[in-house]
């Protein structure tokens, strides 16, 4: 008896360390996945990306986001993302893209599965966007392809 409760304690304690690897800021991100989804499925057209929204928000306020594609060169990106960019294997997956907001000096950064919502379609590149992009949504083969609005 006693070495199944010991075994139990270490799976219990093995999944605390998977769970707390999968919420860090290099991981997927379901709340702000679910977002922009949720946007834009809502707009049908053109919308805002998620922004605030107070507690629980599934991504702070922030002032500009950097989207960085699959296969992207990050050895010249802006400040304040140059530094959270550099880190990104971009060549690791074509599966996700990455977002990396930022508010003053503050940057929050998360991925993204291109299977539901997809910045790097087509011709599209990495770039950095101001908080009042106004950005276009459409549906094509199960995910919403998302593209900046020409100001």
């Amino acid at each position: 008896m006693e070495s199944v409760q010991s075994r139990g304690k270490w799976v219990l304690s093995t999944a605390m360390v998977l769970l707390g690897a999968s919420l860090t800021g290099c991981g997927q991100h379901p709340g702000y996945q679910e977002s922009l989804v949720s946007a834009a499925d809502k707009a049908q057209g053109t919308f805002a990306l998620p922004r605030g929204g107070g507690v629980g928000a599934p991504i702070p306020q922030w002032d500009t986001v950097l989207i960085v594609c699959p296969y992207s060169d990050m050895s010249r990106m802006p400040e304040p993302f140059a530094k959270d960019a550099g880190t990104l294997d971009t060549g690791s997956t074509d599966a996700a893209q990455w977002l990396l907001f930022a508010e003053a000096n503050n940057v929050t950064r998360l991925s993204i599965e291109r299977s539901a919502v997809d910045f790097c379609h087509g011709d599209s590149q990495t770039g950095a966007y101001d908080s009042n992009q106004v950005w276009r949504a459409e549906q094509h083969d199960g995910a919403w392809l998302i593209t900046p609005e020409e100001n």
